[in-house]
């Protein structure tokens, strides 16, 4: 296991960075305020899965892109990940939607923990990220109606600041300040997904400060 993954296996049971970290990859408004992030009690639950792996001997992180053909978040960059069914755990769930996605089994993967929960309008849904570890991704296999492709960040790059931008978008008839990483030839990576993994680096960063 990678010391980073080793380090969060311990770090991820103790109080979080949370709203603060996130926030920084979050969209802002013209008056510079961010939505709030406080789920509502009609919200439905899920589950992704921030799953941390080697590349060439580096630690990346894995994500999907979403199909074009999907009701919400599509061609969006995500991690894998769905709707909790019925008497499933967080865990659970993150893992049966990693391999219905991307074929990944779940026997390869350890849990290492969970990230702070992250409410989304356009979905209505509480998301909760988890945190898995996998040595060495194994052939994939894609959902063909729920994912266009699959790849890894090497973690060093999203934490480089060549790598972050932002730019004023139109997003549902409002104006808007939008950070996003740039990892991806055709598409950023915003949203839902950049703050939920806004928090991730932020435990990097933490992470690299003791080495």
């Amino acid at each position: 296991m990678h010391p980073f993954a080793h380090y969060l296996d311990t770090r991820l049971q103790h109080a979080l960075p949370g709203m603060e970290a996130q926030r920084r990859m979050a969209p802002r408004f013209e008056n510079g305020s961010v939505r709030s992030f406080d789920a509502p009690p009609n919200s439905k639950h899920s589950a992704v899965l921030a799953l941390l792996t080697m590349v060439n001997n580096e630690i990346a992180v894995v994500l999907t892109l979403r199909s074009n053909n999907l009701p919400s978040h599509k061609g969006q960059i995500s991690f894998p990940g769905g709707r909790m069914d019925d008497g499933e755990t967080y865990e659970q769930t993150a893992l049966r939607e990693t391999f219905e996605e991307v074929g990944i089994p779940e026997h390869t993967i350890t849990i290492l923990g969970r990230l702070s929960d992250l409410y989304t309008p356009p979905s209505n849904s509480s998301i909760h990220p988890v945190v898995g570890w996998c040595p060495e991704l194994p052939q994939l296999t894609l959902s063909q109606s729920e994912v266009d492709e699959c790849f890894t960040v090497p973690l060093h790059m999203l934490h480089s600041a060549e790598h972050v931008t932002e730019e004023e978008w139109e997003y549902r008839n409002q104006r808007m300040t939008v950070p996003f990483w740039k990892v991806h030839p055709t598409t950023p990576l915003w949203g839902a997904t950049a703050v939920m993994l806004s928090e991730l680096m932020e435990l990097y960063s933490q992470w690299l400060a003791t080495q």
